[in-house]
């Protein structure tokens, strides 16, 4: 694949090479030499998030380090508080 310098010295990647990457404007790449070849590299921040097949699954953990039954037992708790405050009046 073939691309050109601009007179900034930027380069353009072509379309199916940004797809390739999976990189988008404004994203962040590493640029590096290994034996005497450039290498260009996504920066990638860790999410958590990973492919499953078609389902995008969460494998990171809370801030808190709760579980999953907990976080949706406090979630749980805290909609019957709210819709529960003031009907006792």
């Amino acid at each position: 694949m073939k691309t050109i310098i601009d007179p900034s010295g930027r380069i353009q990647l072509p379309d199916d090479l940004r797809a390739q990457l999976g990189v988008k404007p404004g994203d962040e790449v590493v640029i590096e030499e290994r034996a005497g070849e450039w290498i260009i590299k996504p920066v990638r921040v860790p999410s958590g998030l990973a492919w499953e097949g078609k389902v995008l699954v969460h494998r990171g953990t809370s801030a808190t380090g709760a579980t999953l039954d907990q976080l949706i037992d406090e979630s749980r708790d805290e909609r019957f508080r709210r819709l529960t405050d003031g009907s006792a009046k």
